[in-house]
């Protein structure tokens, strides 16, 4: 079964089981009046009238207990029941992934991440944003695993790095059942206000009453005195001394009253940290679940081992460390179950119930804490390697990069690029036309000419994007990609600024200025080659004079060493002497067709050799009736 058909299948199962659970949440919302009700008459009537039948207020109280269980039993029927409806909800999204349906993939909570690696290129080339390359690939639910993303989509890392992620994806492309319960267990933190970084900064923030420890002392004060009165109460009832039983009730009320003024004022702090780790625990189940999964994993690739060894660095694994952080949690959260509630009020007055259970998470916080952000940092990495592998699952017939390493020696190679049946991830599979690309280091440059609307543009980034998709360890929209490792640069999308007084031929030149000085650090510092795209340059000018810059500019590139792909409408550019002896020229084209009587023009987006032979301004005009 191919991926897509997996995800429509899981939407049909867990269609059939939320369907299940709103039918019993149903009869619950039903049975739960019908219990309360009859309680509640029932044991007024043995209060307000004496002659009410033996048994009246027993079967009440019975009644009332019932109607607890039925509300507990209801919470969690909700509970499960919201689960199901996230869990098909992401199945939806990883259908609507596959189809580019991008009405139907909106931004996840851990994107706001990103604003931080927006530049001039994720701009370009779409990285970010709306329809871009991260909406499309992400299905990262922590914030670690969209910053690791993020940070991989945007920074050069050596060949060996690249190579060690394609190993990981490779080996977690073929575990689609393991991949699909560590997307499952991750939904906990969906829509979440905790995640595992908020637990991460509780694990590691000074203790919450490091600055007032009397703080500390004092929460002990009013458990001491009401122990105190209740002990005098009982020894005065037992012996019959009023008064040692009155001293006692004082001193019970004293101890009440210091706890409740405590409640008041520090309480409100004592919750925000409960609220960090998960008060409901549920976020905690989710984090326990998916670094067991981690521990659960065999891997032979280095990154996955690596991975493995951060989560598991202490000889208590990380999983027993996290249940007993939850079942100290799980007395933190009593006050939810409506069993426990009047309980939970009765030990918060009498001795501070919720202050007991801070001092254990202390004690827990003091063994495991330092080890909490290893955690957090490893299942950020293996999210974003998941990512890179669903993709590998959706898409096997997509090609690994093998990119060749860029030593010094390795000179002759650097600016060698073979592509095959390359294409544009982001759009649907029924709109993409693969093309192949083949640049050698006698000819650095490929110039690509052409009509409006023909696919110049779009070839352009399909080369970036897929340079993108091969940094996270994914495979890339082609069937044989054979490269340098390369850094990035580009100008696609180019605007003028009039709060800055820049027309848009000066915002030109600045970009082109900041790009051959970065293909000039990237030479000098690196000896790395660079991918230039460069899309209609020096518009803004007359045509004798922007032919004269852009031959400069490009000679300037192809000199600091870069590969260069770069389109235009001029073409006389194209029969430049000097453009002929380090560019291959290429071009796409038009045709027109009848349909219904109506000339309509048609794009067929296939790369050809040599200047195209056609243009299609005027015929624009034409077919919009501004010309006849």
């Amino acid at each position: 079964m191919n991926a897509k058909s997996r995800y429509l299948e899981k939407q049909d199962t867990l269609g059939t089981c939320i369907e299940t659970e709103q039918q019993r949440s149903k009869r619950l919302s039903v049975a739960r009046p019908i219990a309360a009700v009859p309680g509640l008459l029932l044991i007024a009537a043995a209060i307000f009238e004496s002659r009410m039948p033996w048994g009246t207020w027993q079967i009440g109280a019975a009644l009332l207990i019932a109607f607890l269980g039925l509300a507990t039993w209801h919470e969690y029927v909700r509970d499960k029941l919201d689960w199901l409806i996230q869990q098909r909800l992401f199945y939806r999204r990883l259908t609507a992934r596959c189809e580019r349906r991008w009405s139907e993939l909106p931004p996840l909570s851990s994107e706001r991440n990103t604003s931080s690696y927006s530049s001039d290129l994720s701009k370009d080339i779409d990285l970010f944003g709306e329809r871009s390359l991260f909406r499309w690939v992400s299905l990262c639910v922590t914030d670690a695993g969209a910053q690791t993303l993020a940070e991989w989509m945007t920074h050069r890392v050596s060949t060996e790095t690249i190579c060690d992620r394609q190993n990981a994806v490779r080996e977690l492309q073929q575990q689609r059942s393991w991949r699909e319960e560590f997307w499952d267990a991750a939904i906990g933190f969906r829509g979440c206000d905790t995640s595992p970084e908020k637990i991460a900064e509780w694990a590691t923030e000074p203790p919450l009453f490091q600055k007032t420890p009397w703080v500390s002392w004092l929460t002990w004060v009013g458990p001491t005195v009401v122990f105190l009165g209740l002990l005098s109460m009982l020894v005065g009832a037992a012996s019959n001394q009023q008064l040692l039983f009155n001293a006692g009730f004082v001193l019970f009320l004293i101890g009440v009253a210091v706890n409740l003024l405590l409640v008041v004022s520090i309480m409100g702090r004592v919750h925000d940290v409960f609220f960090k780790i998960g008060n409901a625990n549920r976020e905690l189940q989710s984090l326990a679940t998916l670094i067991g999964l981690t521990e659960k994993l065999v891997p032979q690739a280095p990154m996955l081992k690596q991975i493995q060894s951060d989560v598991s660095a202490t000889t208590i694994p990380a999983t027993v460390a996290l249940k007993h952080l939850r079942r100290t949690m799980s007395f933190a959260g009593i006050q939810k179950n409506p069993l426990f509630f009047i309980p939970y009020w009765i030990c918060q007055l009498l001795f501070l119930w919720d202050i007991r259970v801070l001092e254990r998470l202390q004690s827990w916080r003091k063994r495991f804490g330092k080890l909490v952000p290893g955690w957090i940092g490893g299942l950020g990495r293996l999210e974003a390697l998941s990512c890179a592998a669903a993709v590998a699952d959706e898409y096997p017939d997509w090609a690994y990069p093998t990119l060749f390493s860029s030593e010094p020696h390795e000179q002759s190679q650097k600016r060698t690029l073979h592509v095959r049946a390359i294409a544009h991830p982001l759009l649907p599979d029924a709109a993409r036309v693969p093309n192949d690309v083949d640049i050698d280091e006698s000819k650095p440059m490929l110039l690509v000419t052409g009509s409006n609307m023909a696919g110049k543009s779009t070839l352009l980034r399909s080369l970036g994007i897929n340079s993108v998709l091969a940094r996270i360890g994914a495979p890339a929209c082609c069937t044989q990609w054979h490269g340098p490792n390369v850094e990035i640069a580009s100008s696609i999308r180019v605007q003028d600024s009039l709060q800055d007084g820049v027309s848009f031929f000066m915002a030109e030149l600045k970009r082109l200025r900041s790009i051959v000085d970065y293909a000039r650090t990237v030479r000098d510092n690196t000896q790395v080659p660079s991918l230039i795209l460069l899309d209609e340059i020096l518009q803004g000018t007359n045509s004798r004079e922007r032919q004269i810059a852009v031959e400069h500019v490009l000679t300037q590139l192809v000199q600091l060493r870069c590969l260069v792909i770069t389109s235009t409408h001029d073409l006389e550019l194209a029969n430049s002497p000097s453009i002929h002896e380090t560019a291959q020229i290429v071009h796409f084209r038009e045709y027109f067709e009848k349909q219904d009587g109506i000339e309509v023009m048609r794009f067929d987006y296939k790369m050809r050799p040599g200047v195209t032979p056609t243009t299609n301004a005027l015929k624009l005009l034409e077919l919009v009736g501004l010309r006849s």
